[in-house]
Protein backbone atom coordinates (compact mmCIF):
# COMPACT_ATOMS: atom_id res chain seq x y z
CA UNK A 1 0.00 0.00 0.00
CA UNK A 2 1.46 3.10 -0.79
CA UNK A 3 2.27 5.94 1.60
CA UNK A 4 -0.96 8.38 0.61
CA UNK A 5 -2.94 5.76 0.49
CA UNK A 6 -1.91 4.27 4.02
CA UNK A 7 -2.25 8.06 5.64
CA UNK A 8 -5.65 8.48 3.81
CA UNK A 9 -7.09 5.59 5.52
CA UNK A 10 -5.60 5.93 8.92
CA UNK A 11 -6.89 10.15 8.87
CA UNK A 12 -9.97 8.71 8.18
CA UNK A 13 -10.31 5.82 11.01
CA UNK A 14 -8.59 8.92 13.57
CA UNK A 15 -11.75 11.30 12.79
CA UNK A 16 -13.91 8.29 12.93
CA UNK A 17 -12.77 7.97 16.12
CA UNK A 18 -13.10 11.28 17.64
CA UNK A 19 -16.54 11.80 16.01
CA UNK A 20 -17.55 7.89 18.30
CA UNK A 21 -15.74 9.71 21.49
CA UNK A 22 -18.34 12.93 21.27
CA UNK A 23 -21.15 10.60 20.65
CA UNK A 24 -20.21 8.51 23.58
CA UNK A 25 -19.79 5.22 21.64
CA UNK A 26 -15.55 4.13 22.45
CA UNK A 27 -15.63 2.66 26.13
CA UNK A 28 -14.21 5.62 28.32
CA UNK A 29 -11.40 3.15 30.16
CA UNK A 30 -8.97 2.71 26.99
CA UNK A 31 -9.25 6.19 25.19
CA UNK A 32 -6.20 6.79 26.85
CA UNK A 33 -5.11 3.70 25.34
CA UNK A 34 -6.66 4.00 21.78
CA UNK A 35 -5.20 7.27 21.75
CA UNK A 36 -1.44 6.02 22.73
CA UNK A 37 -1.59 2.99 20.11
CA UNK A 38 -3.12 5.78 17.12
CA UNK A 39 -0.27 8.08 18.09
CA UNK A 40 2.47 5.59 16.38
CA UNK A 41 2.29 6.38 12.83
CA UNK A 42 2.43 2.53 11.39
CA UNK A 43 -1.04 1.72 13.60
CA UNK A 44 -4.59 2.72 14.20
CA UNK A 45 -7.31 1.11 16.18
CA UNK A 46 -10.76 0.40 14.77
CA UNK A 47 -13.37 -1.61 16.85
CA UNK A 48 -11.93 -1.78 20.40
CA UNK A 49 -13.75 -3.04 23.62
CA UNK A 50 -12.25 -2.39 27.35
CA UNK A 51 -13.50 -6.13 28.55
CA UNK A 52 -17.08 -6.38 29.31
CA UNK A 53 -19.79 -8.18 31.17
CA UNK A 54 -23.19 -9.34 29.28
CA UNK A 55 -26.39 -11.07 29.41
CA UNK A 56 -27.55 -12.16 26.30
CA UNK A 57 -30.72 -13.93 24.40
CA UNK A 58 -30.48 -16.92 22.28
CA UNK A 59 -30.56 -20.25 21.33
CA UNK A 60 -26.33 -20.45 21.78
CA UNK A 61 -24.04 -17.95 22.68
CA UNK A 62 -22.01 -18.14 19.37
CA UNK A 63 -24.84 -17.00 17.06
CA UNK A 64 -23.54 -13.75 16.87
CA UNK A 65 -26.62 -12.28 14.14
CA UNK A 66 -28.91 -13.60 16.00
CA UNK A 67 -28.08 -13.25 19.95
CA UNK A 68 -29.68 -10.43 21.32
CA UNK A 69 -28.03 -8.50 24.55
CA UNK A 70 -30.05 -7.76 27.04
CA UNK A 71 -27.52 -5.60 29.29
CA UNK A 72 -24.15 -4.84 28.95
CA UNK A 73 -21.47 -3.36 31.65
CA UNK A 74 -17.34 -2.20 30.92
CA UNK A 75 -17.43 -2.18 34.83
CA UNK A 76 -18.12 -4.65 38.07
CA UNK A 77 -21.47 -5.65 38.37
CA UNK A 78 -23.47 -6.49 41.39
CA UNK A 79 -25.43 -9.41 41.90
CA UNK A 80 -28.70 -7.47 42.46
CA UNK A 81 -28.25 -6.30 39.14
CA UNK A 82 -27.92 -9.30 37.52
CA UNK A 83 -31.33 -10.81 39.67
CA UNK A 84 -32.78 -7.40 38.00
CA UNK A 85 -31.84 -8.17 34.28
CA UNK A 86 -32.73 -11.42 34.72
CA UNK A 87 -36.18 -11.51 36.30
CA UNK A 88 -37.03 -8.58 33.83
CA UNK A 89 -37.00 -11.03 30.68
CA UNK A 90 -39.16 -14.09 29.76
CA UNK A 91 -36.32 -15.38 27.21
CA UNK A 92 -36.17 -19.19 26.89
CA UNK A 93 -32.62 -19.30 26.88
CA UNK A 94 -30.47 -16.66 28.38
CA UNK A 95 -26.56 -16.35 28.64
CA UNK A 96 -24.18 -14.86 30.80
CA UNK A 97 -20.47 -13.66 29.68
CA UNK A 98 -17.52 -12.08 30.35
CA UNK A 99 -15.59 -10.89 27.20
CA UNK A 100 -12.34 -10.01 27.60
CA UNK A 101 -10.55 -6.85 26.20
CA UNK A 102 -9.98 -6.75 22.26
CA UNK A 103 -8.31 -4.06 20.26
CA UNK A 104 -8.16 -4.58 16.26
CA UNK A 105 -5.43 -1.99 14.95
CA UNK A 106 -4.59 -2.28 11.17
CA UNK A 107 -0.20 -2.51 10.78
CA UNK A 108 1.04 -0.30 7.83
CA UNK A 109 2.73 -3.54 7.02
CA UNK A 110 3.29 -7.45 7.75
CA UNK A 111 6.63 -6.32 9.61
CA UNK A 112 4.81 -3.69 12.08
CA UNK A 113 1.81 -6.41 12.46
CA UNK A 114 4.32 -8.92 13.66
CA UNK A 115 5.96 -6.44 15.75
CA UNK A 116 3.01 -5.78 17.79
CA UNK A 117 1.96 -9.30 17.48
CA UNK A 118 4.93 -10.40 19.43
CA UNK A 119 4.73 -7.75 21.57
CA UNK A 120 0.96 -8.52 22.68
CA UNK A 121 1.49 -12.03 23.69
CA UNK A 122 4.24 -11.26 25.49
CA UNK A 123 1.97 -8.38 27.29
CA UNK A 124 -0.54 -11.44 28.48
CA UNK A 125 -2.69 -10.88 25.41
CA UNK A 126 -2.09 -14.72 24.25
CA UNK A 127 -5.14 -14.90 22.11
CA UNK A 128 -4.21 -12.45 19.53
CA UNK A 129 -3.47 -12.65 16.12
CA UNK A 130 -3.73 -11.53 12.33
CA UNK A 131 -7.06 -11.29 11.34
CA UNK A 132 -6.68 -9.93 7.65
CA UNK A 133 -3.89 -9.95 5.46
CA UNK A 134 -6.39 -8.15 2.14
CA UNK A 135 -5.91 -4.30 1.46
CA UNK A 136 -5.50 -3.98 5.68
CA UNK A 137 -3.45 -5.77 7.67
CA UNK A 138 -5.50 -6.24 10.96
CA UNK A 139 -4.20 -7.87 14.14
CA UNK A 140 -6.67 -8.59 16.77
CA UNK A 141 -4.81 -8.03 20.54
CA UNK A 142 -6.81 -10.23 22.55
CA UNK A 143 -6.86 -11.73 26.22
CA UNK A 144 -7.97 -14.97 27.75
CA UNK A 145 -10.22 -13.90 30.77
CA UNK A 146 -13.60 -15.29 29.77
CA UNK A 147 -16.59 -17.11 31.01
CA UNK A 148 -20.07 -18.02 29.05
CA UNK A 149 -22.58 -20.20 30.86
CA UNK A 150 -26.64 -20.60 30.45
CA UNK A 151 -28.59 -18.66 33.24
CA UNK A 152 -31.82 -19.91 31.78
CA UNK A 153 -31.86 -22.71 29.34
CA UNK A 154 -35.51 -23.88 27.49
CA UNK A 155 -37.32 -21.69 29.92
CA UNK A 156 -35.72 -23.21 32.78
CA UNK A 157 -33.85 -21.07 35.56
CA UNK A 158 -30.02 -23.32 35.81
CA UNK A 159 -28.65 -20.83 38.28
CA UNK A 160 -30.08 -19.55 41.60
CA UNK A 161 -29.42 -16.62 43.77
CA UNK A 162 -26.68 -18.03 45.76
CA UNK A 163 -25.12 -19.30 42.16
CA UNK A 164 -25.65 -15.77 40.87
CA UNK A 165 -23.64 -14.39 43.81
CA UNK A 166 -20.55 -16.71 43.05
CA UNK A 167 -20.83 -16.00 38.95
CA UNK A 168 -20.68 -12.76 39.59
CA UNK A 169 -17.58 -12.13 42.06
CA UNK A 170 -16.13 -14.73 39.41
CA UNK A 171 -16.80 -12.15 36.39
CA UNK A 172 -16.06 -9.62 38.31
CA UNK A 173 -12.61 -10.78 38.96
CA UNK A 174 -11.85 -11.87 35.38
CA UNK A 175 -13.48 -8.78 34.53
CA UNK A 176 -10.40 -7.15 36.45
CA UNK A 177 -7.84 -9.11 35.31
CA UNK A 178 -8.37 -8.08 31.75
CA UNK A 179 -8.54 -4.32 32.43
CA UNK A 180 -5.33 -4.49 34.53
CA UNK A 181 -3.50 -6.14 31.61
CA UNK A 182 -4.16 -2.96 29.41
CA UNK A 183 -1.39 -0.92 31.25
CA UNK A 184 0.65 -3.55 29.87
CA UNK A 185 0.10 -3.37 26.02
CA UNK A 186 0.24 0.28 26.81
CA UNK A 187 4.43 -0.31 27.98
CA UNK A 188 4.82 -1.45 24.01
CA UNK A 189 3.99 1.86 23.00
CA UNK A 190 5.89 3.62 25.58
CA UNK A 191 9.00 1.21 25.12
CA UNK A 192 9.15 2.44 21.14
CA UNK A 193 8.82 5.67 22.40
CA UNK A 194 11.77 5.60 24.28
CA UNK A 195 13.75 3.68 21.55
CA UNK A 196 12.83 5.76 18.59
Amino acid sequence: MSTNKWNELRDLALKQLEEHKLQGRVDQDIVWLLDLINSSPDYYTTSSCSGRIQVAAGAHPGDKGKLRVIAKWHRIIQPEELTLVLSSTNEDNVWFSVHPPIFHVVARDLRAAKRLLVAARNSGFKHSGIQGLGKRIIVEIMSMEKIETPLRLHGIQIVGYDSLVLLVEAANQALLRGKRRLSRLAEVFYSRDKTS
